[in-house]
């Protein structure tokens, strides 16, 4: 679009002195747009050469990780006994830190050290709570760390979970979890039976 801008000589005739025009805007216009245009399909490709690296990192990640084996049934019974313990009181009830020594029996008539730190905890209404973590030595070497929360009556059964954190040797990468029943015959005594499903590092 072209717009004149008219003026008059010094006689009083028009004359035309020049023009704007308009159409620069649009052309301007047009050409970012174009540019822009440009700007996202550059970037589409970009996009898809991220997203190809990230699948081709996850998938040589997963191929080269190591395989764990299937899910094997294992049980044992434990005797431990208190080597230390500490007492905090509070306005509510009193937490016990308790440190356990004893060994556990697989059917199969092996052994194993075990170690336990835990924490003891009774609710006003009588409920007896157990956190901790136990570490089991073998023979061999092999070694299995986990984690214990049992509660109940303490002068009846309790039930709670182990879960298997890690483990070295033959329960090298080990993963799963069980049931623990504990009974306490005599203060910071305790007996118990685990039955758990576990899995370790494949060769």
């Amino acid at each position: 679009m072209h717009l004149w801008a008219a003026e008059s000589f010094p006689n009083g005739l028009p004359c035309r002195r020049g023009y704007m025009t308009m159409s620069d805007d649009r052309t301007t216009g047009s050409v970012e747009t174009q540019q822009g245009g440009r700007g996202m399909g550059s970037k589409k490709p970009l996009m898809a050469i991220l997203l190809t690296a990230i699948i081709s990192t996850l998938c040589l990640t997963a191929r080269f990780s190591p395989a764990q084996t299937s899910m094997e049934l294992i049980r044992w019974r434990e005797f431990s006994c208190a080597k230390q313990t500490n007492q905090f009181g509070s306005r509510i009830t009193a937490v016990d830190g308790v440190q356990r020594g004893g060994f556990i029996v697989f059917g199969d008539n092996e052994f194993a050290r075990l170690w336990s730190s835990t924490v003891h905890t009774t609710s006003p209404e009588g409920k007896e709570f157990c956190q901790g973590f136990a570490m089991y030595d073998f023979e061999d070497g092999s070694s299995i760390l986990a984690k214990l929360d049992i509660a109940g009556d303490p002068k009846t059964k309790q039930i709670g979970t182990i879960v298997f954190l890690s483990g070295t040797k033959r329960f090298k990468g080990i993963t799963g979890r069980g049931t623990i029943s504990a009974w306490i015959p005599a203060q910071w005594d305790m007996y118990a039976e685990v039955e758990a499903s576990y899995s370790v590092t494949g060769p």
